[in-house]
This record gives C-alpha cells, structure tokens and sequence, in this order.
C-alpha cells in the first residue's frame, strides 16, 4: 500500500536540509539567506523540493542536485516571466527592428545575474503583477496565521484509465485538538463572486450530506470530493506521515532565520508532545464582498453550505482571517455533528 500512495509523499531529506543550512550559515551572502528574510515568500515543502510563492504564484522552485559534501546542492529553477524586471512596465514596452536585429540588450529586460539585495525583491514584484484576487487573498490569509504549514496542496496520482486526479486544496493548518492533540485542517478559498460558489455541478458519488439533491453548487461538489479524500481509511496513514515531515522540515528552516519561526504547536507535534490527527472536513474560506452581501446573498450562502454540511468561515477582507482561531470558532457550533 505504501507504494499505491507515494503521491501523497511530503518531505526534505536530511542532506537537503544540510545544504540549506550550509548556505544558512554561510559567511557569504546569498539567494538562501535572502529568501530566508523575506517577508513577501511563503514556503511550502513538497515531495524532495521546496515551492516559494508570491500572492499565491509559485514564483521559483527549489530542488536538489548532486555536488558537495553534504550530497544535495540547492539548486533554484524559475520560470522565465518571472525574470522580467518589473520597472519595464514604466517605459516603452516596443523594441526598434532595423530588419536585421532588435535593438535591444537582453540584461536589459531580464535578469541573467543574480545580484544580492536586488534580484530577489525583482522577482517578487514582478510575480505580484500575475496574481488574482482570490490567490492574493490565500497569501493575506497564510502570511498571517503562523500555524499554517502548507499552501497549493496537489495530491496528483493516475487513475485506472490514464487521466490524473488531484484534490488540490489552498491551505492547510494546524489548530489544537480537542483531545490534546493537534489537528491538520484543509481549506479550500474562493471569492465572493468566483462561479463555483453559485452554478450547479452533480454531487459525487457516495456524498454525505444533511440535505442531498443531485445537483447542487459546483463549490459543494469539490468539497465533498476533497473530504471523501482525506477521509478514505487508506489515505490517513500516509497524509498524517507526510505532514509530520512537513512540520519536521518548517522547524528546520525555521532555526535557520528568526524570520521563519514556526508556531509552537508545530514544534509540539515534531517532538512528539501533541499527537497529529487528519480533522474530516474540509473549510471554505470565502472573502472579497461588501457588508450589504455579508448580510444578503453570502449569508443565504452559507446557510445553504451548512444545509448541505459544508463548514465556512466569511470574511469581507482576507486580511481579517485568524485562521485557526476562526476554524475553532466555527468547530465550536457544529458541536454535536460530524465535527
């Protein structure tokens, strides 16, 4: 069973590790060490690399090659939009062709060096430019709630006829468990005004819910089908031993940087004091909208969500999300229920 699931594998081995450190530690300034302190990167960690992202675009990968003593070199890949230097959208973006050759200099447009305190806050700026309201918001949320410890979440693996499935969910966090544990909770985030909270989609198959029409809003289907996910027997095993790597790795990086301290329930569930559980239900994060639809159409929204079993939490600016005090709160009334 073990190999059925290696997709749902998490985790930096311990020479990875070392090379981070290595270049942690470093007397030389570098693009680590930078990372490291900014503010404006979140970092997820996969399965063997790391994901650096910018308003939720996941601006650089960071892998692992071969090379040094410690066995796994750092090794960052970017996508090329993201070299772009972003005061070019201040100048004249045509380029003179003299029928031979464009006038220009490709240092000029991109950045083909990397240059302390310069390169990395470029990058930055210019992935801002590509993000959504609805990504912007899952990176207020996150930036904020230091119990979260992972973002982007794909579970992609290959069905029986050849098509891949990935539950892919925007936050996962953390939050203290009832019985002294703590418990891994994933969040699916939309704004107000995204589709998939008003049209209609068939309910998967084997859905439970209070309330079961055939049809109900495609938001409803997608979180039913990522509960049914993490919540298959032979899922739990393997998510709960992914997220302890995960948790293992974000204290890890944090010793590297005051600016990456991990919360302390994360600590907690590394040493063993707090024993990780996978909690069933999926929340729906839902922000962007004014006070006339908090109070009109969001909340006949929400009551139609609870009606179908759907736990949410709504608010109009991303930024006032606490996210784990907020799912607390929310657990808190469905006391009683499947929580």
């Amino acid at each position: 069973m073990t190999s059925e699931l290696s997709f749902l594998k998490r985790g930096l081995s311990s020479p990875q590790v070392a090379g981070l450190i290595g270049l942690a530690e470093s007397p030389i300034d570098n693009w680590w060490k930078e990372v490291l302190e900014s503010k404006d990167l979140l970092l997820a960690v996969r399965n063997g690399y790391l994901n650096a992202y910018v308003k939720g675009q996941s601006v650089f990968k960071i892998a692992f090659g071969k090379g040094g003593s410690d066995g796994s070199q750092p090794r960052l890949a970017i996508h090329y939009k993201y070299l772009v230097k972003p005061e070019l959208e201040k100048k004249d973006p045509y380029v003179s062709f003299d029928g031979k050759a464009f006038d220009l200099k490709p240092a000029d447009i991109v950045n083909t060096d990397y240059e302390s305190k310069l390169t990395l806050p470029q990058l930055i700026r210019t992935a801002a430019r590509f993000a959504g309201p609805e990504k912007s918001g899952v990176h207020k949320i996150a930036r904020k709630e230091p119990k979260v410890v992972d973002l982007e979440i794909a579970f992609t693996k290959a069905g029986e006829n050849g098509d891949l499935s990935a539950p892919r969910m925007d936050i996962a966090v953390l939050v203290p468990g009832e019985s002294g544990g703590a418990e891994l909770v994933f969040c699916e985030a939309k704004c107000a005004d995204n589709p998939e909270l008003w049209s209609r989609e068939k309910l998967p198959k084997g859905a439970k819910a209070p309330v079961s029409p055939l049809y109900s809003t495609a938001v409803i289907a997608q979180i039913k089908k990522y509960e049914q996910f993490i919540q298959a027997e032979e899922n739990q095993k393997s998510l709960i031993d992914a997220y302890l790597s995960v948790c293992k790795n974000l204290v890890e990086i944090g010793a590297q940087s005051r600016a990456r301290r991990v919360d302390d329930l994360v600590g907690q569930v590394v040493e063993g004091k707090l024993k990780l559980s996978i909690h069933p239900h999926v929340y729906l994060l839902i922000y962007d909208f004014g006070e006339d639809e908090k109070k009109g159409r969001i909340k006949k929204k929400r009551q139609e969500l609870s009606d179908q079993g759907v736990r949410s939490i709504a608010k109009g600016d991303p930024g006032q999300f606490q996210l784990a005090t907020d799912i607390l709160r929310e657990k808190a009334k469905w006391t009683g229920s499947n929580d």
